[in-house]
């Protein structure tokens, strides 16, 4: 059977156009460019085909319009799929992680996804779409044009190359919201250094693109216009460089990232399975939504204050139920 190339995928809340060896990917989630399952099948679907497709050499990704790229993970989704996953010990998380790896390796994926581990399967594909990036033969670029947090984030910064219009803002709420990073802490401090990852998930607040670029978050700065075509002008030039050195040379610079990306992987992956199940995240999770505007725009972009101050936590203690905080 011959390989999918990119092409021939049907995604949802991807479009793609190729122009030579680059090919341009813009997110299309509207109205508010939240990270969902399906982008993340969507995302995990393309890396695949492009790892297959000799004609792709560069990848750029970036929203569908000026002043968009991904808000963050859907909250909704999370509350959902925290209701719905058991509150487990830590142990059996690993356990159950591991299991919904191998599973979905040999082919089970869907047997997964009618089981009561379907909820797994948001972090395992996670999972695998970051080190497929790390590992991908391409280059990939983000053009970032937009709000860029939580999951979009974590994302992002397992990409070889970020620019950033200067318009853009920069968010890891997950401290604030009673949540842990899913794939991107490792990453992060790797750009960053561990004490402004911290800061900047214990601060929650949006931060400039300028000062994401200080921090080493964003490797360039440009101006909102230019942003997506002088990321389209850096990859046909990478381009250019020969597809097997730049393959080589990503497994060399990487590897030295990659030492523990496994572990580290389901360490996150087991804070997520055992914290976002508790009451009081589920609590924070509903004040969010209670919160939110009916048109759904994220409480980041029209009411931080409280979340950054954690004042909002005040409010979600008083709608705890205990029965399923269990240690």
């Amino acid at each position: 059977m011959a390989r999918p190339t990119v092409a021939d995928l049907p995604l949802t809340t991807l479009r793609s156009s190729q122009d030579g060896p680059v090919l341009t990917v813009r997110i299309d989630a509207p109205p508010h460019d939240y990270m969902t399952a399906a982008m993340q099948r969507d995302f995990l679907d393309l890396v695949r085909a492009v790892d297959a497709d000799d004609t792709v050499r560069v990848v750029v990704v970036t929203g569908a319009g000026p002043g968009r790229y991904i808000t963050h993970y859907d909250i909704g989704d999370l509350l959902e799929a925290a209701d719905a996953a058991p509150l487990l010990p830590r142990p059996a998380a690993r356990l159950l992680l591991g299991a919904v790896r191998t599973l979905t390796a040999v082919g089970g994926e869907r047997v997964v996804e009618r089981s009561r581990l379907s909820g797994i399967l948001a972090i395992t594909r996670f999972h695998e779409l970051v080190t497929r990036l790390l590992r991908s033969r391409a280059i990939w670029i983000a053009a970032i044009d937009g709000p860029c947090g939580g999951g979009g984030l974590e994302m992002s910064v397992c990409f070889d190359v970020r620019l950033a219009a200067d318009t853009a803002s920069f968010l890891l709420p997950e401290l604030s919201i009673g949540l842990t990073t899913t794939v991107g802490a490792q990453r992060l401090v790797h750009l960053m250094g561990p004490s402004r990852a911290l800061r900047v998930m214990l601060d929650a607040r949006a931060i400039s693109a300028a000062e994401a670029q200080a921090s080493g978050l964003v490797d360039e700065v440009r101006p909102a216009a230019d942003v997506v075509a002088e990321a389209q002008a850096l990859a046909a030039r990478y381009a250019r460089r020969s597809p097997a050195a730049v393959a080589a040379q990503k497994r060399i610079i990487n590897a030295a990232y990659d030492v523990g990306l496994r572990a580290g992987l389901r360490a996150e992956g087991v804070a997520q399975m055992t914290n976002v199940p508790t009451a009081s995240t589920r609590a924070l999770l509903r004040t969010w939504l209670s919160m939110q505007r009916e048109d759904g725009a994220s409480v980041f972009r029209t009411d931080p204050e409280p979340w950054a101050e954690g004042t909002a936590g005040a409010v979600a203690q008083t709608s705890l139920t205990p029965a399923r905080d269990a240690v």
